[in-house]
């Protein structure tokens, strides 16, 4: 059998799984917290959300969701789908 994984050491190929695995576990913490914050912005409700249509002085489901994405950076269906799984 190989010492090496690709090109690495089976040693160090075994200190990348360790750090991707905590890795991961960052990226599903934080991605919780992030539905957490859309879900504080818009929280789940009826289709259309308590403004569906919005006005002057509020913004609809979608628009707000857009904002907080836009400042993030990310696109929104994700902030949207972080949201539904923080909700279930």
């Amino acid at each position: 059998m190989t010492d090496r994984i690709g090109n690495v050491t089976k040693r160090r190929y075994e200190q990348l799984v360790t750090q991707a695995k905590d890795l991961i576990a960052q990226v599903a913490r934080a991605q919780f917290s992030l539905g957490d914050m859309a879900l504080e912005i818009e929280p789940m409700g009826a289709v259309g959300g308590s403004m569906p249509n919005g006005t002057q002085d509020l913004f609809t489901v979608t628009e707000s969701l857009q904002m907080f994405a836009d400042d993030i950076g990310v696109e929104r269906r994700t902030v949207k789908d972080w949201g539904y799984t923080s909700n279930r």
